[in-house]
């Protein structure tokens, strides 16, 4: 039986053996494992790449080998570039997308008083819900509040500050959500807002405070362009710049105006978003996209880590 990766499950069988069942990985090149992974990505095959000092092998389900062969040898044979480099997998998912930012309306709903029409009166009001959760620099460096680089992603200063960053971010949410699956592309959102606005704290004066989803909405923007740009081992950067200068041009056009825009939020959640979009490609490249429990789960999570930071949020209000 051939070898398999050190830890793994006998399960997986190398697709790079001439000859199933064989024993010797044949050599690949790697520009070559890279299409395959493209071939195998596009039929949504789980596989992972193990290497074994100069030999990299390809692995698959035993119960899927059969398939990512066939699919390999048609690849080969037509002698093509394999179509998800163009035309990557498409999630049907924009609903859930739209139900996620529809969850946001009620959220800020919620926090502007909304909440007497159903008797909740020990919410917090909008003012005590700002002061726990914005991006208050000198409480986040001072004190350690980094909870807040998340919690400020889901504050809003009024329903016009809302509705603008939906109606921006929902423009590439949704196809970042169609391209990734809607519990990756939210996590990397997330992240990549998360990760803005560490940047802009530490870039900020103590003094200075912000909230909004912004820095996700752009972040979103930077995750896409850096999606495209590592889809195929890094050679897709001119793909990169659609989104990016569409996300620039918006930049130009409405994140530079008013009197408290935050444009420094904006430049950081494009910068975070690029790094958090190559990074996750990179990782995308070798195991491929999350299935239906996968993109579950990081949505869950997702969900999980927003409930945790305004906990910590109650907690550090006393």
């Amino acid at each position: 039986m051939r070898r398999r990766p050190g830890g793994a499950s006998p399960w997986w069988r190398d697709i790079t053996c001439a000859v199933p069942g064989g024993g010797e990985t044949s050599p690949v090149a790697p520009h070559r494992l890279v299409q395959w992974r493209l071939v195998l990505s596009s039929k949504r095959i789980p596989f992972r790449q193990v290497q074994r000092g100069s030999r990299v092998g390809l692995y698959v389900p035993i119960v899927l080998e059969r398939m990512a062969r066939q699919e390999i040898a048609a690849y080969e044979l037509e002698g093509v570039r394999p179509s998800v480099e163009r035309r990557p997998v498409s999630f049907s998912n924009a609903h859930v997308t739209l139900m996620v930012l529809l969850l946001l309306v009620l959220w800020h709903g919620v926090r502007m008083g909304w909440w007497k029409l159903f008797g909740l009166a020990t919410v917090p009001a909008p003012d005590a819900w700002s002061s726990m959760g914005a991006l208050d620099v000198y409480r986040v460096i001072e004190r350690g509040e980094w909870f807040r680089a998340v919690t400020a992603l889901t504050l809003h200063a009024d329903s016009p500050h809302l509705f603008s960053n939906i109606l921006f971010g929902g423009a590439f949410l949704v196809p970042l959500c169609r391209r990734t699956g809607a519990g990756l592309g939210f996590m990397l959102t997330l992240c990549a807002g998360a990760l803005g606005n560490v940047l802009n704290a530490v870039a900020r004066p103590l003094s200075y405070v912000s909230l909004g989803s912004s820095t996700a909405m752009f972040g979103a923007v930077g995750v896409l362009s850096g999606l495209l740009a590592f889809e195929d081992g890094g050679r897709g950067w001119r793909r990169m710049f659609v989104p990016l200068a569409a996300g620039v041009a918006v930049l130009g056009m409405l994140g530079t105006e008013g009197e408290n825009t935050d444009v420094g939020a904006h430049l950081f959640g494009l910068l975070a978003g690029c790094v958090v979009g190559a990074t996750a490609q990179l990782r995308l490249n070798r195991v491929g996209l999350p299935g239906f429990v996968g993109q579950v789960v990081l949505g869950a999570l997702a969900l999980v880590l927003c409930g945790l930071c305004w906990w910590l949020a109650f907690v550090a209000r006393g």
